[in-house]
């Protein structure tokens, strides 16, 4: 069910504002400076966000990874990291924003992530919630890279995305390692280069055997004729042990030079599947265990 709902939020990821403080009025002096969104929208901020609502994990992380926790007034329902976030209230899920919850905390300022997401969508809900709503829709290392640079813009503290994003490894040269990365088992699932988890092999100098766009089903029979050099995989509380069992324990896939090997990568799954800070530490720990 988790991976089912993380393959869910891969696919998709009045309000007035209260009076400002001396220390929060500070003011936003040219719209045109600020970024645009992903969707190449105008962000209309006339001040520094001081209400903030996170529509999804990614971006809650980022937030509090440029210590700006402190404007973050609620959260979508599976944004858990850092554990100062889950005390904050749930106002969304992976489809969007809960319009009365929302209106009820009166934001200044919302920010949304997915890959899916389009344009009419996030327009609905700024027209509902009256207040400027931001999505990012990363689909490279580079995007979401970006997506840090401009949070950190919008909320009034630039100066902070640099750290954040030095510690990404850097791009490196391709390698003769093939790689199959699973998203879902039964039915098995994956991705194309297209999406910000493929461009993180390309990032890594892999190839990844699946030739596919986006996040689709990927047949056993395409598998097994790729017979990739590693077969990585993701979980909530990662045991390579056990993993190895229940792959070994699918006829289909036991057969793989991989599997038979034992080359499997086992990630933490929010490590890697959110377009957010910790996605360093999953290109890192990726580069750990395949070990080139």
């Amino acid at each position: 069910m988790r991976r089912l709902l993380l393959l869910s939020g891969l696919i998709l990821a009045g309000c007035s504002s209260p009076p400002s403080s001396p220390d929060n009025s500070k003011t936003i002096s040219a719209v045109s400076s600020q970024p645009q969104d992903d969707l190449g929208r105008e962000i209309k901020l006339s001040n520094t966000p001081q209400r903030v609502i996170s529509l999804a994990p990614g971006v809650t992380e980022t937030i509090f990874a440029l210590g700006a926790g402190n404007k973050l007034i609620a959260r979508d329902h599976s944004a858990d990291f850092p554990p100062e976030a889950k005390k904050l209230p749930v106002v969304a899920d992976f489809n969007g924003p809960f319009f009365e919850k929302v209106v009820a905390q009166r934001p200044d300022f919302l920010i949304q992530q997915g890959e899916t997401y389009d344009a009419a969508r996030v327009e609905l809900w700024q027209r509902k919630c009256g207040t400027p709503v931001a999505l990012l829709q990363p689909k490279s290392i580079k995007e979401v890279q970006n997506g840090i640079e401009k949070t950190a813009s919008w909320l009034g503290v630039p100066e902070k995305a640099e750290s954040i994003i030095q510690a990404f490894p850097a791009p490196a040269k391709p390698k003769s390692i093939s790689v199959f990365f699973e998203i879902g088992r039964q039915p098995l699932w994956t991705m194309g280069s297209d999406t910000f988890i493929g461009d993180a092999l390309t990032h890594l100098g892999y190839r990844n055997v699946a030739n596919i766009r986006g996040y689709k089903a990927f047949s056993i029979e395409s598998l097994a004729k790729a017979n990739p050099d590693f077969y990585i995989v993701t979980s909530a509380k990662p045991d390579k042990a056990k993993t190895l069992r229940e792959l070994r324990a699918i006829p289909a896939l036991r057969n793989l030079k991989c599997i038979k090997q034992g080359k499997v990568v086992v990630l933490t799954a929010d490590w890697i599947l959110r377009p957010g800070p910790r996605l360093a530490q999953g290109l890192r720990e990726i580069q750990r265990q395949i070990g080139k």
